[in-house]
């Protein structure tokens, strides 16, 4: 146990050391896995965004609108 906790703590070290001697030349950016992200993020907000403009519609024509086939009960006690 003791051998594999060296060798986890010696693999994150070294992959810090790495990860800090990486930002150097390279232009910024977004690479083709950022973009197909992006592009599915705006695709949920896209498919969420389409029947919640619906549902508000069909909710402003229901306030807003005429009645329709709407009795007014009198007198209904037997």
């Amino acid at each position: 146990m003791k051998n594999t906790l060296r060798i986890v703590t010696l693999i994150a070290i070294m992959q810090a050391n790495s990860a800090f001697a990486a930002t150097g030349a390279e232009a910024g950016g977004y690479s083709l896995i950022g973009w197909i992200f992006l592009g599915f993020l705006a695709l949920i907000v896209t498919l969420q965004f389409v029947p919640a403009l619906i549902m508000f519609g069909s909710m402003m024509a229901g306030v807003f609108g005429k009645a329709k086939n709407r009795e007014t009960v009198t007198g209904n006690v037997k």
